[in-house]
C-alpha cells in the first residue's frame, strides 16, 4: 500500500509539472506567432516569408498589430490548417489583410517535409489540428503528444520559438551570404527541385484563399525574392507560375499579387542561400512589403 501511494504521488507530480511546463512553453509559442492577439495584418507562410519580414518594423511603420504565423517547411495543406486555426480562434475577426507567402514551388508536391504535421504538436488541443495530426501521424503519435504535454516541445525549433516568444525576439539571425559559385556547380549537376502544378495543392490553395476572402479579408500573395539562378533554372516554368499567380489575383477583387523578384533576385548580397534572405535582405524587403501595404490602404 505504501508503494502504491508513493507511485500515485509520483504520477500526480509528473503530470502537474508536465502541465506547468507545457503552459509556459505554449505561452511563448503563442507570443512568437501572435496567436493570442487581435491583429490587423496576418502573415502566413514558410521560411521564405519568415526571413523576409521584420514584424516589429512593420508594426512601427504601419501603426498596426501584425501576427507573424510563419513556420519552416509548411506546405499548402499545412497553411490551410493554420488559416483555419486563426479563424476558429476568434482572433481572426480583426483581420484586414493576410500576406500569404508564395514562390516558384508552391504547387510542387515533392521536396518539403513529409512530416510537417509535427510542426503542429503544440496546438494538438485544437480539435481540427488534433484530427490533422491523428490522420497524418496515426493514433500512437497522437495520444503520446496529447497525454504527455511536454513531448510536444521535443524539437529544438519549438524550444527556441517558445523562448524567443517570451523575449519578443523576432529578428532574422541569418547573417551569411550565398555562395554563388557553389550553387552554380549544384545547378550544373541538375541538383534542384522541379516546378510542378499539383492539382490537389492548387485546389487547397484556392480553398484557403476563399476562406479569407469570404470574410471580406484582403489577401496579398507575396512572392519574396529567390535567387535569380534558381528562377532561371526552369525559366519557362517559372514564368508560367508567375503568370498563374498574377492572373489568379487579377480575377479576384480581394486578392493582390506582389512579386519582389524582378528588382531583387539578382542582388546576391541580400541572400543567405538560394531561397532565403539574410538579415540585410530582410531590412530591404520588409520595408518594401510595408510600403505595398501602405499603398493598398491609401
Amino acid at each position: 500500500m505504501k508503494y502504491i501511494k508513493g507511485l500515485i504521488i509520483i504520477i500526480i507530480l509528473f503530470f502537474t509539472c508536465d502541465f506547468a511546463v507545457e503552459r509556459f512553453m505554449k505561452h511563448g509559442i503563442d507570443e512568437m506567432y501572435g496567436l493570442n492577439q487581435y491583429a490587423d495584418v496576418l502573415l502566413i507562410g514558410h521560411s521564405h516569408l519568415m526571413l523576409a519580414t521584420d514584424k516589429q518594423q512593420m508594426e512601427n511603420d504601419l501603426g498596426m498589430k501584425v501576427s507573424k504565423y510563419t513556420r519552416e517547411g509548411v506546405n499548402v495543406s499545412d497553411r490551410k490548417i493554420m488559416i483555419q486555426q486563426i479563424l476558429d480562434s476568434g482572433y481572426g475577426d480583426s483581420l484586414k489583410i493576410v500576406l500569404y507567402g508564395v514562390d516558384l514551388c508552391t504547387f510542387t508536391g515533392e521536396g518539403l517535409s513529409a512530416n510537417s504535421y509535427k510542426l503542429f504538436y503544440p496546438f494538438i488541443d485544437d480539435k481540427n489540428i488534433g484530427n490533422y495530426i491523428r490522420q497524418q501521424g496515426g493514433a500512437k503519435d497522437y495520444w503520446l503528444h496529447k497525454l504527455v504535454r511536454t513531448s510536444r516541445y521535443s524539437d529544438d525549433g519549438f524550444k527556441n520559438g517558445a523562448f524567443r516568444g517570451w523575449l519578443h525576439n523576432w529578428s532574422n539571425l541569418k547573417s551569411g551570404t550565398v555562395d554563388i559559385e557553389a550553387y552554380k556547380r549544384r545547378l550544373q549537376n541538375g541538383d534542384e527541385r522541379h516546378i510542378q502544378m499539383n492539382p490537389e495543392l492548387i485546389a487547397e490553395f484556392k480553398e484557403s484563399i476563399g476562406m479569407l476572402t469570404e470574410r471580406g479579408i484582403t489577401v496579398a500573395l507575396v512572392n519574396t525574392p529567390t535567387l535569380d539562378l534558381l528562377n532561371n533554372f526552369e525559366a519557362d516554368k517559372y514564368d508560367m507560375i508567375v503568370e498563374w499567380f498574377q492572373t489568379y489575383a487579377d480575377e479576384r477583387l480581394l486578392v493582390e499579387y506582389w512579386d519582389f523578384n524582378p528588382e531583387y533576385s539578382s542582388q546576391h548580397e541580400l541572400f543567405y542561400d538560394r531561397l532565403h534572405l539574410n538579415s540585410i535582405g530582410q531590412k530591404v524587403i520588409s520595408k518594401e512589403i510595408t510600403q505595398s501595404l501602405k499603398n493598398l490602404y491609401d
